[in-house]
């Protein structure tokens, strides 16, 4: 059964929209209730109680919210929320795909992560090698991943590239993250940081570079496994770049460590001389665990006559549509038992 989402807001057309519009979303993980007043949704409570309740901000809000219990509350908002507000508002005029985005990642179902006596699976992708595809194989092998079980992609990269939803803003990212697990103040705020794409999870990447050289290996770790018990995650796909102060910490905590390389001399020389570094410095598990694959040359978008970046839309695509994808399927098949969380 379905989390259930109240809807009650005090331009009774918008709410009627935006639950149709709901209504016709494929794979939404909630059902949606609309309230045409306030009295309506207090006789609805006396034998229900949504998972969720989002309340327009209005003469009707004020006075329902002290007495109504639902598991959680959200507001829509004239204003865009800031600080600490953001947590539980949405900017009413963010547009009706924006809102069931946020939504959907506050009522997150319970079922579907870690349970007692289970542990994060932690999948790192790092290679010593250029150009290999690195991350655009990271992203599908965390897509993939996402159907078995709860999944998050992170990037350490230190110039990492994911498209906003509108290239023209600047949304919360990895380097706002780091700062506040930093602060120890990141309880409760996951949901203001993560975004979706067909399935996918993500954080945007940092938008200080400054931010991954100062991190190392063991910080890195416990920044997943604080994300991993704030999200309810049972695994976290991290495409590792050469940022990191030590990778080799991160690398102990991995379940798997796949690195991709090149066809060519120099390519495969680096990925043995990272091999003989891990042995050399006492790391002999890590080296055995590597886990080398060639994927096809290729990858990239092709030059635009503006000079203009690729739209979120047309980035995923060529992600999850291409050819590294197989090798993100056969990644996963042939190394079931690690993979299959309940």
């Amino acid at each position: 059964m379905k989390p259930l989402v109240g809807i009650l807001d005090h331009e009774e057309e918008y709410g009627k929209r935006l639950a149709a519009f709901i209504a016709k979303q494929p794979s939404v993980p909630f059902d949606v209730v609309l309230f045409s007043s306030a009295e309506k949704l207090r006789e609805y409570l006396r034998s229900k109680l949504p998972d969720l309740l989002l309340l327009g901000l209005g003469p009707e809000s004020e006075d329902i919210t002290a007495d109504v219990s639902a598991a959680q509350k959200m507001y829509l908002t004239e204003e865009k929320p800031m600080g600490v507000a953001a947590d539980d508002s949405i900017w009413r005029y963010s547009g009706a795909q924006e809102i069931l985005r946020q939504l959907s990642l506050r009522i997150r179902p319970a079922a579907a992560h870690a349970g007692e006596g289970e542990r994060l699976q932690i999948f790192t992708v790092y290679s010593p090698a250029t150009r290999c595809r690195k991350t655009e194989f990271s992203i599908a092998l965390a897509r993939r991943m996402s159907d078995r079980a709860r999944t998050l992609f992170i990037t350490f990269e230190e110039y990492g590239f994911i498209p906003a939803p509108d290239l023209a803003v600047v949304v919360p990212d990895l380097s706002d993250v780091i700062f506040y697990v930093g602060q120890g103040a990141f309880a409760g705020k996951l949901p203001r940081f993560l975004q979706q794409a067909e399935g996918l999870e993500f954080i945007a990447p940092v938008r200080c570079p400054q931010d991954i050289r100062t991190l190392d290996g063991a910080e890195a770790v416990a920044l997943l496994r604080t994300l991993a018990s704030e999200g309810k995650y049972d695994c976290i796909v991290v495409d590792a770049g050469h940022a990191l102060g030590d990778v080799r910490p991160l690398l102990a905590a991995s379940d798997r460590i796949l690195v991709p390389s090149r066809r060519d001399v120099i390519s495969a020389a680096r990925v043995e001389a990272f091999r003989s570094f891990l042995v050399a410095s006492g790391c002999t598990q890590e080296a055995e665990k590597l886990e080398v694959m060639h994927l096809p040359d290729g990858g990239g978008f092709p030059e635009r006559p503006d000079g203009g970046l690729p739209g979120r839309q047309e980035f995923f695509a060529r992600v999850f549509e291409g050819e590294v994808m197989e090798y993100a399927d056969r990644a996963l098949r042939e190394c079931p038992a690690i993979c299959a969380v309940s």
